[in-house]
C-alpha cells in the first residue's frame, strides 16, 4: 500500500508543478483537443520516482539515503531537462522552470522514498 500512496503523491506533485510552476507551460494543439500530455508526463515521472526504492531493493543494491537522493535527483531534473529540449505537450520555457519544477518534484520524490525506506527498516528490525 505504501507504493500506491507514493505513486499517487508523486503523480500529483508533477501534475501540479506542470500547471503552476513558472517557466513550464502546457502546449494546447489547435486542431486536436487536449490529449493529456501533461497527464502522461505526470504518470511517467511519478512512476519512475515512486519506483526508486523498490528498484534498489529488487537489484539488491542496499538502499541508502544517498542513493535514493541521487537517483530521485537524476529522474526529477532529468525529466524537466528532457522536456526543455524535446517538448511533447509540455514545454519548459526558462531555466526557472527546470530549477523550480525539478526541485519540487525531487523533494517530494526523496521524501516518499525515504518514508518507504523507514517503513522497510522498521519491518526488518529484530
Amino acid at each position: 500500500m505504501n507504493y500506491l500512496r507514493s505513486l499517487f503523491l508523486n503523480f500529483l506533485v508533477v501534475f501540479f508543478v506542470d500547471r503552476i510552476s513558472p517557466g513550464v507551460e502546457i502546449i494546447y494543439f489547435e486542431q486536436i483537443p487536449d490529449i493529456g500530455a501533461d497527464i502522461l508526463f505526470s504518470i511517467l515521472v511519478g512512476f519512475l520516482n515512486a519506483s526508486i526504492f523498490p528498484f534498489l531493493m529488487i537489484l539488491e543494491l542496499n538502499p541508502s539515503k544517498t542513493k535514493m537522493a541521487i537517483m530521485s535527483l537524476c529522474v526529477s531534473y532529468g525529466a524537466f531537462i528532457v522536456i526543455s529540449m524535446i517538448p511533447f505537450g509540455i514545454q519548459v520555457t526558462s531555466p526557472a522552470g527546470v530549477l523550480v519544477g525539478g526541485t519540487l518534484v525531487w523533494a517530494v520524490a526523496y521524501f516518499t522514498n525515504y518514508l518507504e525506506y523507514k517503513h522497510y527498516s522498521r519491518m526488518n528490525q529484530p
